[in-house]
């Protein structure tokens, strides 16, 4: 992966904060965005190097912010990026008697809507360096409640990462011919804010009972995924979905 330009949304924190921080130690030259440009987190990724990050600032339901930035990534990258990772995501808990349209217009929007728009406003640097027996790669970060039926009253949120998941198939299907393979990741809980709501409301029985293997997710998990659709072993994977959550789409219920 040394050397390869790497563009990670929603990468100051959180799961994209994972996953740039992995790129960068492969030697990547990262891009990250955050609705501000977040230059602490940077900083501290290029302190560890050995690759570079550089901090963008874009809102992703913003299309003038959309093509601004893919711009800015086009000045840097004149030869086209090898890997984009879609990130960004929000979340919305709220009971079904109160749940307001405004939920679904902005989950919707974020998770989903704002997924496809930023993988056509760089598909033409991933043609750039997409060529037959190693393609360039999208990889979309989805959710276990994409598969399953949340314990919490995220309805917009579990709704829009399930079209994340069909989304990347229609993605791949269709970008397979122009070398570009589509690849999801759906992580159960790993630190983050999501992670933490999540903890604020079951508590750490969450863990001892929810997640078979006893534990939350850590960074080398998920970019372990990330690194196998980046890299050489993923070069003839486009489609799949890995399902990262310690096991609990797979325990056994009643």
């Amino acid at each position: 992966m040394k050397g390869k330009n790497v563009v990670v949304t929603g990468g100051s924190k959180g799961i994209g904060l994972m996953l740039a921080a992995g790129f960068v130690q492969q030697g990547c030259n990262v891009f990250i965005f955050s609705r501000k440009t977040d230059q602490a987190a940077a900083d501290a990724l290029n302190k560890v190097g050995p690759g570079k990050c550089t901090a963008l600032s874009c809102d992703v339901v913003d299309e003038a912010a959309v093509v601004a930035v893919a711009a800015s990534v086009k000045a840097a990258c004149p030869n086209g990026i090898h890997v984009l990772v879609n990130n960004s995501g929000a979340t919305w808990g709220e009971s079904i008697e109160t749940t307001k349209r405004e939920s679904f217009d902005k989950i919707m929007n974020v998770n989903v809507n704002s997924l496809f728009f930023i993988t056509q406003a760089f598909l033409p640097m991933l043609e750039q360096t997409a060529v037959h027996g190693d393609p360039a790669r999208v990889i979309n970060i989805a959710s276990i409640d994409g598969h399953q039926v949340p314990q919490l009253e995220t309805y917009a949120y579990a709704a829009s990462k399930a079209g994340v998941i069909h989304l990347n198939n229609v993605l791949a299907g269709n970008l397979s011919p122009r070398n570009i393979t589509c690849n999801c990741i759906s992580p159960g809980l790993f630190p983050s804010k999501m992670g933490n709501q999540v903890l604020k409301f079951g508590g750490e029985d969450v863990i001892k009972y929810g997640i078979p293997l006893g534990r939350m997710g850590a960074p080398k998990d998920i970019f372990s995924a990330a690194l196998f659709f980046a890299g050489p072993g993923g070069a003839f994977t486009t489609g799949a979905d890995i399902v990262i959550d310690g096991g609990v789409c797979a325990k056994p219920r009643m």
